[in-house]
């Protein structure tokens, strides 16, 4: 079996579900909530149309729907993936290397993290699409201080540069997420811990450090923060608390330790023993 019979495997055993068209209603429901703000928000006495981007960036830099929405979805949906170990005994002695079977997995969570980002932005836009266009510049609406309150992007750079910056820096956490879940998942042999350690660790990340102090920490502790890294701008602050190179350093060094940390287990597993055991 070839790593890429492999992933199709994969794919229709874990992906064609039901469940994974999760992200499209909750992206609709987004988008249309963020589009009625937005307009709520435009002066009626401007001939200057709203950005479709703002939309975005209004509901993905919103806290609550960044942690308890968005990200709890993705954590429910990757959680468990690769634990059907009946299977996965005749899958490695096909592939005939453990490299490839945990090379697989790695792939497979990353195309999970892009299926669904996509399918979520796909729901997003829908309904923003058909009341906005895509525009370079700020709208009025967008730069109203009483207004959608943008902020932090307005200030540095256009919509599109805020989009993208938002956008990579959720996907990258998730799909680091996404690993530290697998590894929970494959020392645990059950899905839930992967899934509660996940809400866990979002919802922690959403209170801040337990001594209290300022949103995003201070010193050498918010380097350290999650909520630093996931989102362009922590929280409710108005601006970024480090400079936003430091929250790329992070999620390489997180990633590079899942990916070597799995690759020892996957190493080592037992597939007979653990399958035996589940008899």
């Amino acid at each position: 079996m070839k790593i890429r019979a492999y992933l199709k495997y994969q794919f229709h055993l874990y992906m064609l579900r039901w469940r994974w068209l999760l992200p499209i209603p909750v992206g609709l429901v987004l988008g249309y909530w963020a589009a009625k703000l937005l307009q709520a928000y435009l002066p009626w006495d401007s001939n200057a149309q709203a950005n479709a981007l703002e939309a975005f960036v209004w509901a993905f830099g919103k806290p609550e729907i960044v942690y308890y929405v968005i990200s709890i979805l993705y954590i429910y949906l990757i959680s468990g993936l690769g634990l059907k170990r009946f299977s996965e005994q005749e899958v490695l002695l096909q592939l005939g290397s453990r490299s490839q079977w945990w090379l697989g997995k790695i792939i497979f969570i990353f195309m999970g993290t892009v299926g669904y980002t996509v399918l979520l932005m796909a729901g997003f836009f829908l309904p923003v699409l058909t009341q906005f266009p895509l525009s370079k510049e700020w709208s009025p609406a967008g730069q109203l201080n009483g207004g959608i309150s943008l902020g932090y992007a307005t200030l540095n750079g256009s919509p599109t540069q805020a989009f993208w910056s938002i956008l990579l820096l959720l996907f990258v956490g998730w799909f680091a997420i996404g690993l530290l879940i697998l590894i929970v998942d494959l020392l645990s042999q059950r899905a839930w811990p992967g899934y509660l350690g996940g809400i866990i660790l979002i919802v922690c990340s959403n209170l801040g450090m337990i001594e209290g102090g300022p949103i995003g920490g201070e010193g050498i502790s918010s380097f350290f923060m999650l909520q630093n890294h996931l989102e362009f701008t922590p929280l409710w602050a108005p601006t970024r608390v480090i400079p936003q190179v430091y929250s790329w350093i992070f999620w390489s060094v997180w990633i590079l330790l899942c990916l070597v940390t799995s690759r020892i287990i996957y190493k080592r597993q037992n597939l007979y023993a653990i399958a035996r055991r589940e008899e």
